[in-house]
């Protein structure tokens, strides 16, 4: 595989503090950057860490080892926030750490709590099965088995494909609706009202993506972009040993992780931009606001992988950085009558119904 151009490739070093890929229940704290502040392990190594960030914010770093299924499913993690991940993870009656609990309304909500674990439970029954349990081993190289698994687990059939070029662009949509859409669309404005939505009203939101892939690669790895928001995702597939994979955004500190032999950590942040406004709001036209391009609002992203330069060393390394994120009106024109449609800000004769023009009865 060819090299990566040298605009996008950045060395990471000075890593700020070291999370062991084995289960433990405590780390040390550096003085900057990423703070762990919960953790659950499952089998084999792999569990579900959530880190604080200097400004507050919370990101979780999933660890899985092949052929096992992860503790959070990939789906489970994109729709769901820091907070919610550690409800479904976390005992019962463990109560969310203070940094989590600003991003929750039902912490004590048992019945809530249950939802959540039901959902995970259910989206990780939808994950292929039946990987070869010989896995990895010294021989160099990321078998088809090893390469399905890692795409399985990060949430994209993209990752571990070989025949993906090493930076291109996707458009991955999501829909918003009352049920059976990727999320839920939101059933009330700033605080004073509840509007009554139909089951044909439907929002698309529309990401433009820059992904970064390499397969079956030998030596370091450095990936750099700058944007709203990123994934990243190293696998190792085989070799003498453990690679290390740092992770940095912005001017936060740096984050380290030892990633062994059939094991794969992604990192994924928790202000996400996807679900965007539209899971929230909806009056007003508050739906319509998601992320758009803009460089002077970009933050950095980077990762490395090193100590990959062993004879049989290989590894599969994935990033996806979230340039911008709209949102539109996709409703069918017959969902409310001739001229009604979601309120798009100042055509509204009414705050909870949404009029192009005409008249606006009553849902």
């Amino acid at each position: 595989m060819k090299p990566f151009s040298t605009s996008l490739a950045l060395a990471l070093t000075s890593a700020a503090w070291l999370l062991g890929a084995a289960p433990v229940h405590a780390q040390s704290q550096a003085a900057s950057g990423p703070r762990e502040i919960a953790r659950v392990t499952g089998a084999r190594g792999n569990h579900v860490v959530w880190l604080e960030n200097d400004d507050g914010a919370v990101d979780i770093a999933v660890m899985a080892t092949y052929p096992q299924r992860p503790l959070v499913a990939p789906l489970f993690l994109k729709k769901h926030t820091p907070a919610e991940v550690f409800l479904a993870l976390a005992p019962s009656r463990q109560e969310l750490p203070a940094a989590l609990a600003r991003q929750s309304s039902f912490a004590e909500d048992f019945t809530a709590r249950e939802q959540l674990q039901r959902e995970n439970a259910a989206a990780l029954a939808e994950l292929p099965s039946g990987f070869d349990a010989g896995g990895q081993s010294l021989t160099a190289g990321c078998s088809a088995s090893f390469r399905a698994w890692v795409s399985s687990e990060y949430g994209d059939a993209s990752c571990g494909d070989p025949n993906q070029e090493v930076i291109s662009t996707a458009h991955p949509s999501d829909t918003y609706c009352t049920s059976g859409c990727d999320f839920p669309l939101g059933a009330q404005d700033r605080g004073s009202c509840q509007p009554n939505l139909r089951s044909c009203d439907i929002i698309q939101g529309t990401a433009t993506v820059v992904r970064l892939r390499t397969t079956n690669w030998w030596g370091d790895v450095n990936f750099n972009h700058p944007g709203h928001s990123a994934h990243f995702g190293v696998a190792n597939c085989s070799g003498n040993g453990p690679v290390t994979f740092n992770r940095q955004r912005g001017a936060s500190g740096v984050f380290t992780v030892q990633v062994p032999v059939n094991g794969l950590l992604h990192y994924k942040p928790g202000t996400a931009i996807v679900p965007a406004n539209a899971a929230n709001f909806v009056a007003y036209g508050s739906w319509k606001k998601g992320k758009t391009a803009s460089g002077d609002t970009y933050v950095s992203n980077s990762m490395s992988v090193e100590a990959n330069g062993g004879t049989d060393d290989r590894v599969i390394a994935c990033g996806d950085i979230y340039t911008d994120y709209t949102l539109q009106d996709v409703s069918s024109p017959t969902c409310h009558g001739p001229d009604i449609s979601l309120c798009t800000g100042g055509n509204c004769t009414s705050a909870c119904f949404y009029c192009s023009g005409g008249s606006c009865p009553i849902n």
